[in-house]
């Protein structure tokens, strides 16, 4: 992600447009009519809002995703759709597609995707962190068990901190030395691991609670195949940014001993290493006002994570 893109602009804040509100309605069927609509905040990619729907005196929640149009941003939209295929019925809670309109024909050119509401809240103030931790770790571990179809993972495409010479130290790094070192494994080919089925966003933020329970697993935009540490390092790297490395160190206990199995330190590193000086930008967008967010603090905390994992490599 970069400075002054499109998602900086005022588009997520707009309010569903009447020919948007139109289409819901008539995709719902004959006599439905939506009745409220709210921003639900933390997206930084799309704009989306919870709909209230009223049909026959019944209402209903929807939600409702939508890009700006005139971008060329379909393939996000219509990547989502096969993936929410991909994992409709696995077990998941994932939401299910209730219409789309992904040219935006019938939305005033904004590529649209209306899906079911899952239960529950993002939850980033947890009273019990061991216990959340927990949760997340258990989740990670059914996903990663799963059998699904996905397209294998590869490092230096299917990420955006393609390619090697991409990756620059933190402005307000502690320890650049460490992050050179970092970068100069990243030099050498990816150890082979075993493939596994990839979230591949799996964050805090993407994660729905409902009386200390997982309800929900949101923004399904890059499923693969690939090294389950991918998974549990982009979490571990958002943790370590937005709360401490201890919670990031002790997610990575917690999913090795639920799941019987070593993450590879390599991918582990790899997926750390997805933090640069935008970083704190989007998590505090992504927070957006729902716990503290220590911005000065929160490069030195990856850093430490970093650090932590060139050691587990020797």
């Amino acid at each position: 992600m970069t400075e002054g893109d499109w998602r900086d602009g005022g588009f997520r804040q707009r309010r569903p447009s009447a020919q948007t509100l139109g289409w819901v309605a008539a995709s719902m069927g004959p006599g439905s009519r939506v009745v409220g609509y709210r921003r639900m905040t933390g997206g930084v990619c799309s704009a989306v809002h919870r709909l209230t729907l009223e049909r026959r005196g019944v209402r209903t929640f929807v939600v409702l995703r939508q890009y700006p149009g005139g971008l060329g941003l379909q393939d996000p939209l219509e990547t989502e759709i096969a993936n929410l295929g991909v994992v409709a019925g696995s077990g998941l809670p994932v939401p299910e597609i209730l219409a789309a309109d992904v040219a935006g024909t019938a939305t005033g050119g904004a590529p649209s995707l209306l899906m079911t509401r899952l239960p529950g809240h993002v939850e980033l103030d947890p009273a019990e962190p061991r216990a959340w931790l927990t949760r997340i770790a258990q989740t990670a571990v059914l996903l990663h068990s799963l059998e699904l179809p996905a397209k294998t993972f590869r490092p230096w495409v299917d990420s955006w901190i393609a390619p090697r010479d991409g990756f620059r130290v933190p402005v307000d790094a502690r320890k650049p030395a460490v992050w050179e070192a970092a970068f100069g494994v990243m030099a050498g080919p990816p150890p082979q691991d075993p493939d596994v089925f990839l979230h591949c966003d799996l964050l805090p933020v993407n994660l729905l609670w409902s009386r200390g329970r997982i309800t929900g697993l949101t923004d399904w935009n890059s499923i693969h195949r690939g090294s389950r540490a991918v998974d549990v390092g982009h979490c571990r790297r958002y943790l370590a940014a937005l709360y401490s490395t201890e919670w990031a160190e002790e997610l990575r206990a917690l999913y090795e001993s639920t799941a019987g199995v070593t993450l590879n330190p390599w991918w582990d590193l790899y997926a750390l290493l997805h933090y640069d000086d935008s970083g704190a930008k989007w998590i505090r967008g992504q927070v957006a006002g729902r716990r503290p967010v220590d911005v000065p603090g929160m490069t030195s905390r990856v850093e430490l994570a970093v650090e932590a994992a060139l050691r587990r490599l020797g």
